[in-house]
């Protein structure tokens, strides 16, 4: 995943203009919802001129995207650094610390990633974007499953798994909490969460097949 959005980097160093449009979108965002947010009002937002957004940004569906980066948070270094994690502590402690990471960002855009399906065009142009960079959701799952396909050559996941469909499931299911929590207005605390996620690596690694009496 990494290297792949260097060019659109909005981390650390970012134009301060840009960084102004940014927190301007996600503060209007979970203010007014995505059908609410204009680039008009994101620049009135930000203090700047309209002219200067679309200096920094093609247009709103760009800006969702730097939102989203930014909302990644330790998601992208701890992807970056699970290859380094072969072999290390346990199979699960590593899928949990990872699908804690995971949570975090997609409970920040479940709101954005749900309000775009009520816009096609802003859709369309997203998807366009993820496109152009080569980036979206199954680079994490190529990621994960790079990992776990590493620590079945180790012998310690077992050979006859899938390890794309299992990188499919653990994304897939912690999103599903993240939009049932959102829906629900779920006030889950951090301990509460953790032990769900933590449930769903187990599940995962246990399976769902019946074990031979005397086996754990």
């Amino acid at each position: 995943m990494a290297g792949t959005e260097d060019k659109y980097n909005y981390g650390t160093g970012m134009n301060p203009t840009c960084q102004k449009l940014i927190l301007a979108t996600e503060r209007l965002l979970r203010r007014d919802g995505l059908s609410h947010v204009t680039t008009r009002k994101i620049a009135q937002e930000a203090g700047v001129s309209e002219g200067a957004l679309y200096h920094h940004f093609r247009d709103k569906a760009e800006l969702l995207h730097a939102v989203v980066l930014i909302s990644m948070g330790d998601f992208r270094e701890i992807l970056d650094g699970l290859p380094l994690l072969v072999g290390q502590r346990t199979v699960g402690e590593n899928l949990e610390h990872m699908l804690q990471a995971a949570f975090e960002f997609q409970f920040k855009i479940v709101p954005i990633a749900c309000s775009l399906y009520a816009d096609h065009l802003l859709l369309a142009r997203t998807r366009e974007i993820l496109s152009e960079r080569g980036i979206g959701p199954q680079c994490s799952i190529t990621v994960i499953a790079a990992y776990l396909q590493a620590e079945q050559r180790l012998g310690r996941v077992a050979a006859d798994l899938k390890p794309e469909a299992a990188s499919q499931l653990l994304l897939a299911g912690s999103f599903h909490k993240a939009m049932f929590d959102h829906f629900l207005a779920r006030d889950l605390s951090e301990d509460v969460t953790r032990r769900h996620l933590r449930e769903m690596v187990n599940a995962l690694l246990a399976g769902i097949e019946p074990r031979p009496a005397g086996k754990n």
